[in-house]
């Protein structure tokens, strides 16, 4: 039975949905004859048959542990399940022949992430190998350059050294300056 709400057949902005009478002179309020039900414990289901879905309770199942116990029984899956765990759910709920009322066509559904993890795992090695590849180009064309760059740096120095005229060493024994220290007690260090 539906309980819509007072005056949703006059009214056109009105929803539908169910809420309390609570004017003075609601005949509906009042429970008078002629008039619509109002929502009360005599119309609730039996407590045998609540929450069941085609007579049957449901299970919600967050990882295989909780499939174990369950035989003929309807399941729902967590939604915070990845797709890996959903995936291995499904197929030992498809071995126990349990029905999965989160998925429509478990078969399908089943085939459609198997390819698409497939897909994804060819991918990522596509990925790795092109990584490599530029790696090594890269590697070669540093070593190139390098080499080019020593090339001309030599080059560079030979030409300078060609119009500079020689230049003579200087002789390395030459005496140095000797720093004595003046001895006083409050006189700063001299370098």
């Amino acid at each position: 039975m539906k309980f819509l709400r007072q005056d949703t057949n006059k009214a056109k902005g009105m929803r539908v949905k169910w809420r309390k009478p609570r004017g003075r002179h609601s005949k509906l309020r009042l429970n008078k004859a002629g008039h619509r039900k109002k929502p009360s414990q005599g119309f609730r289901t039996p407590k045998s048959n609540r929450h069941l879905v085609s007579g049957k309770r449901i299970h919600l199942v967050n990882n295989l542990q909780d499939l174990s116990s369950l035989k003929n029984a309807t399941i729902l899956l967590s939604t915070k399940l990845g797709l890996k765990k959903k995936l291995e759910i499904l197929k030992k709920a498809k071995e126990l022949d349990l029905q999965v009322l989160n998925i429509k066509d478990t078969e399908a559904f089943i085939k459609r992430t198997t390819e698409s993890f497939e897909k994804k795992k060819q991918k990522k090695k596509e990925k790795e190998t092109q990584k490599k590849k530029e790696k090594e180009k890269a590697v070669k064309k540093a070593e190139e350059t390098k080499d080019t760059k020593e090339e001309e740096k030599e080059e560079k120095i030979e030409d300078k050294t060609k119009g500079l005229p020689e230049v003579k060493e200087k002789p390395k024994d030459v005496p140095q300056k000797q720093t004595t220290q003046i001895a006083r007690a409050n006189a700063p260090k001299q370098k």
